[in-house]
């Protein structure tokens, strides 16, 4: 009798701790097993990572543990941009019933079952199956060089929404309305966030070059890009997942920053769990650079887009260029004095480069980038004389432009036809440097070499002294017979004495110009 007696008081106990446990803990909380199985759509051959870690699968279903913490799923797929989405528990289990019937019915008030195995995800997520990427860069596609990478936001053009519940966020969604003074969830924006993720993306997909090949740029290579963030809207669901959406003003420019094309992307990020709100803004980051990437792809699979990516039609519309007939002269130039007179400042609205006459009547070399800007287009010749200029011909490819003048009795330049160079020869740089009053000045230095660009053309290499404003203006000997032509001095720090000149022999080869 003393053995089944204490049999019945030990169950009587246990019976008394698992109703304290229920009564505490309630029936969900005990009942429901700490992860659910749920299933997760997604295009095929893809991984899924929770929380940044590979996902446990079983049954077909993946694990997500209940434990009141954001999940945040990252989708990634080869070849595509990873696709995020955050999901909370919010639904009461189907057990909860069970912590109130019957001891709702005998205790007052109710007890509630707030435990985080009460609560449950959706049974099923749903992802984006149609994943997007930037085009795929072939080597006939440009590549990307960014120029002007910028924020311009104003208080109106910064916004919140806040969701009080995760179910009120998937019922209304972005068509709730915004607020423009929480000042609690300002995020300053910096340039350095848009220009890093741009910068990344492009790399990581090939359309940034990462060689450092110092003569591999070119119209026919590249494209440039300005990007403009004009508006954004923080995201917050119940401090527990973030997203964001941006509006960013894209612009296309060629290689001599001519405006080509522009759009405008409206992108919203994936969803971002806080799991450490002290780190809440790296989350909140981590948004804006993939909201940024978003609108990166859109712009780049517009079909314009695309279509400047693979533009080669400047190669056949230099190839049939029609010969220009310019006169010759009994007199050309014919030392370093003659040169300084036959030079010329070639002017612009946003500043200036040089040239140099090459007939009597008024035809003047250049280059194309110098004159890209045609508004406010004038010569100021040595006399100080200023003259309205006509751009008879152009060449992007070669950086080459021919002008008119309606001047006569000018002493020209003579053009070496020569292909061969003198490695080492003194080679004199006439134009104007800085400003206009240092016009026609007379810088000396060697060829140093003869270097070859991507696209094959042949640039000679000096270490005369160049400033921007030579652009343009004449490499000669001390004779005066033109060398070659300036185009491009490399800038830097530990970088000094490297210049150069396009070869003499390619210029009136490239604009089809015949002396007769």
């Amino acid at each position: 009798m003393n053995g089944i007696g204490t049999k019945t008081h030990f169950m009587k106990k246990l019976l008394l701790v698992f109703i304290i446990a229920v009564l505490s803990s309630g029936c969900a909380s005990i009942l429901n097993a700490p992860y659910q199985k749920v299933a997760i759509s997604t295009p095929e051959n893809t991984e899924i990572l929770i929380n940044g870690e590979e996902a446990t699968l079983k049954q077909g279903k993946y694990l997500m543990k209940r434990d009141f913490k954001p999940k945040q799923i990252t989708i990634n797929r080869e070849g595509y941009k990873s696709e995020n989405v955050t999901v909370i528990q919010y639904k009461r289990s189907p057990l909860y019933i069970l912590s109130w019937v019957p001891f709702g019915i005998l205790v007052y008030p109710p007890f509630y079952d707030i435990g985080p195995k009460s609560y449950n995800y959706d049974k099923e997520i749903a992802t984006n199956k149609d994943m997007v990427s930037l085009p795929l860069k072939g080597e006939k596609t440009k590549e990307i060089m960014l120029n002007k990478i910028g924020i311009n936001l104003t208080s109106e053009n910064i916004k919140y929404r806040y969701f009080g519940t995760y179910s009120q966020y998937l019922r209304r969604g972005t068509t709730k309305s915004v607020r423009t003074d929480d000042s609690n969830e300002d995020v300053e924006l910096q340039n350095t966030i848009f220009t890093d993720a741009l910068n990344e993306i492009l790399k990581e997909n090939g359309y940034i070059d990462t060689t450092k090949t110092v003569l591999k740029n070119s119209y026919l290579n590249n494209l440039l890009i300005n990007a403009t963030i004009t508006d954004y809207t923080f995201n917050n669901i119940t401090n527990k997942i973030v997203f964001v959406d941006l509006t960013i003003n894209w612009e296309v420019l060629d290689y001599y920053k001519n405006s080509v094309y522009t759009y405008t992307s409206y992108s919203h990020s994936g969803q971002f769990g806080i799991h450490d709100y002290d780190k809440k803004d790296e989350t909140i980051y981590q948004a804006i650079k993939d909201a940024i990437e978003y609108g990166l792809i859109e712009f780049m699979n517009t079909e314009k887009t695309l279509e400047l990516l693979h533009d080669y039609s400047e190669l056949e519309t230099e190839s049939s260029f029609e010969e220009i007939v310019i006169p010759s002269s009994e007199t050309y130039v014919s030392d370093l004095n003659q040169a300084i007179k036959s030079s010329v400042t070639v002017k612009n609205k946003n500043g200036h480069g040089s040239g140099f006459i090459v007939s009597p009547n008024g035809y003047i070399i250049t280059n194309y980038h110098v004159v890209a800007e045609k508004e406010g287009l004038k010569i100021r010749m040595n006399d100080k004389t200023e003259h309205d200029a006509t751009i008879v011909r152009i060449s992007k490819l070669r950086d080459l432009a021919l002008l008119k003048i309606e001047v006569n009795g000018l002493i020209p330049f003579d053009i070496s036809p020569s292909e061969e160079v003198e490695i080492a020869s003194d080679v004199y740089v006439v134009g104007t440097p800085n400003a206009e009053d240092l016009s026609q000045t007379v810088s000396r230095g060697i060829i140093s070499g003869v270097r070859e660009t991507s696209d094959g053309l042949k640039l000679i290499q000096t270490d005369a002294s160049i400033n921007p404003g030579n652009s343009g203006g004449a490499m000669a000997n001390k004779q005066g017979l033109v060398l070659g032509v300036i185009s491009a001095k490399l800038m830097g720090g530990n970088i000094e004495g490297v210049g150069f000149g396009i070869p003499s022999s390619e210029i009136f080869k490239t604009l089809k110009i015949v002396r007769k």
